[in-house]
């Protein structure tokens, strides 16, 4: 009996750990994969949706500093978050709109 209770145990805990390792796996980064920028290193600390709170800390950030920015200038759509053609550029100006 005290074997199948452990047996339970490691078969729960080995379910818990695949569901959470796919469900970080649906949420990685597809842009900000390298480098020191403020995305990247949310990325590689919590994938997409730290990402993502990071982006939206900078466009605040810019917009009290004057600057106008949106997430749809840069973004074609905001599931996938796949680039316009400027967004490289604008991202450079969304960074150096950081400091007043």
């Amino acid at each position: 009996m005290k074997l199948v209770k452990v047996s339970l145990g490691l078969s729960l805990a080995l379910a818990l750990a695949f569901s959470a390792g796919r469900s970080f796996a649906g949420d990685a980064c597809t842009i900000a994969t390298k480098g020191d920028s403020t995305p990247a290193k949310a990325c590689a600390k919590g994938g997409r949706a730290e990402a993502k709170k990071a982006m939206k800390d900078m466009v605040k950030t810019a917009k009290g500093n004057g600057a106008n920015f949106t997430c749809e200038n840069c973004h074609k759509d905001l599931e996938k978050f796949e680039l316009t053609t400027n967004a490289r550029d604008d991202f450079g100006k969304l960074v150096a709109a950081q400091k007043k």
